[in-house]
């Protein structure tokens, strides 16, 4: 089994099979190229600072005399014989993003190997440059076809999610939003369909590696039900304040429907329903930004805190124990939260070389979370191989506390106790063109699912990304 997985791998690895989460809209900020305090995930087009992608002169020789073709150009498709740059100019962008991926796994609940991918096609309107009137304002939407099975789901049974691109197999709309700027782009309003794991809680750091819990932590995935993160959008309404460079803060407010299952009624994601006896999920975030100002020079930072709670029908832990025994009700409903902090610091930057490193963490109500505490860290190492000036090494670990409140519930109910999940992954990200990655990475996920001396897990894969 094990030579099947590995041959498997190198074939994948060979012949650039692809993967992955919906790339973050972008736009532009008074202070800096980049909108303040969101991540560059793995599949944006053209990512900047040390996860950027690579320029032509950094590339294998292999590469260099194709002129003007593969290894120059920032994406595989090109400029489309002129017609990019002039819908460009007419303010249309699209970008095909494709990302694909192969794991396999010992350990775990058991064993096997999974083939996944993911299209992300998004579509970008300025709509000034559309209507000639209409001044600081945005449409964007992006559409997702997922296709493969989830190594997690199918074989580990851990709830961190080994790749932050599986999903359910579908074609469907994830993001749908109108975005108008005011006062000179330091406020804005973004409303329509949203996902919030492209603004909050996020870490450039982090995005480097493919575990899910490094972008959308499992202190919202594990105790929200169909929280707004990738593969699912929610409709909502969003506010960004930059007064300062140095400073932001966002608030988003986002309605919800657990009857919406992306499975069935919402499998396209077209389901724009809000169930009023679910209640709304409030976030908030506020941001420091270190030396990201135009004039700024030095290690660049971005440290943030912030929180969310849905105001539902969020019963105790203990109460559901109870009321499945038939010894009692259904109480302490109400309303669930968490907050989180988030540190994202370079800490060596010269000749080219970046090291970075990141940790996040936070915590939320043992007796109505599942993930009661949450904490993860990793560091990022760029440029450091002669000649590979934007390849990127990087190693994190993610632990995740399981509410003693449910595993005490769990054991009332005749189940084993439950404690923690820790996953541990080593990445390499590979830049062989600026529209082309490969990424092999290895984790190591202790006690998945969370239950006490579940069997641990070894996973190696590799992922390639291709912008079209």
């Amino acid at each position: 089994m094990k030579n099947r997985i590995g041959l498997s791998l190198l074939a994948a690895a060979l012949l650039g099979l692809p993967a992955a989460q919906a790339a973050p809209y972008v736009f532009d900020s008074p202070y800096s190229p980049d909108q303040p305090g969101t991540s560059a995930q793995p599949d944006q087009p053209t990512p900047r600072g040390p996860l950027g992608a690579g320029r032509a002169s950094d590339l294998p020789e292999g590469l260099m005399g194709v002129q003007d073709t593969l290894s120059r150009r920032d994406t595989l498709t090109g400029n489309w014989g002129g017609l990019r740059d002039t819908l460009g100019s007419k303010g249309i962008s699209l970008t095909p993003i494709y990302q694909g991926e192969i794991f396999g796994n010992s350990g775990g609940a058991d064993q096997g190997f999974i083939a996944d991918g993911l299209f992300n096609f998004a579509l970008d309107l300025d709509l000034e440059r559309i209507t000639g009137f209409w001044k600081d304002a945005n449409i964007h939407a992006n559409a997702l076809y997922i296709y493969g099975n989830s190594l997690s789901g199918k074989y580990i049974g851990d709830f961190s999610n080994t790749s932050n691109i599986a999903g359910y197999n579908s074609v469907k709309l994830q993001e749908l939003w109108l975005e108008q700027n005011f006062w000179n782009k330091r406020f804005s309003i973004r409303a329509g369909m949203l996902a919030a794991d492209t603004e909050f809680f996020t870490s450039d750091s982090a995005g480097l590696f493919l575990n899910g819990t490094f972008g959308a932590f499992t202190l919202i995935g594990a105790n929200f039900t169909n929280a707004p993160i990738y593969p699912v959008a929610s409709p909502g309404i969003r506010f960004s304040l930059q007064p300062v460079s140095k400073f932001y803060l966002r608030a988003a407010v986002f309605g919800m429907d657990s009857s919406a299952d992306p499975t069935g009624n919402n499998r396209h994601g077209t389901h724009f329903h809000i169930n009023d006896s679910d209640g709304a999920l409030f976030m908030g975030e506020l941001g420091y930004l270190l030396n990201q100002s135009p004039n700024d020079r030095g290690l660049v930072g971005t440290y943030k805190i912030g929180g969310f709670a849905q105001r539902g029908n969020y019963p105790s832990f203990d109460s559901q124990a109870k009321d499945a025994l038939g010894t009692g009700g259904l109480s302490g409903k109400g309303t669930n939260y968490a907050f989180y902090g988030v540190a994202d610091q370079e800490l060596y930057k010269s000749g080219g070389k970046v090291i970075s490193a990141f940790v996040r963490g936070g915590f939320a109500p043992a007796r109505l979370s599942f993930v009661d505490g949450y904490v993860d860290g990793g560091l990022n190492l760029t440029g450091f191989l002669p000649g590979r000036a934007n390849d990127v090494a990087g190693v994190a670990v993610g632990y995740s506390h399981v509410s003693n409140d449910f595993s005490h519930a769990d054991v009332l109910q005749g189940n084993p106790p439950s404690s923690y999940e820790t996953v541990l992954e080593a990445s390499y990200k590979i830049v062989l063109a600026p529209w082309w990655s490969v990424q092999p990475d290895l984790q190591y996920i202790f006690n998945p699912s969370g239950v006490k001396h579940s069997r641990d897990a070894f996973v190696l894969g590799v992922r390639t990304t291709v912008t079209f």
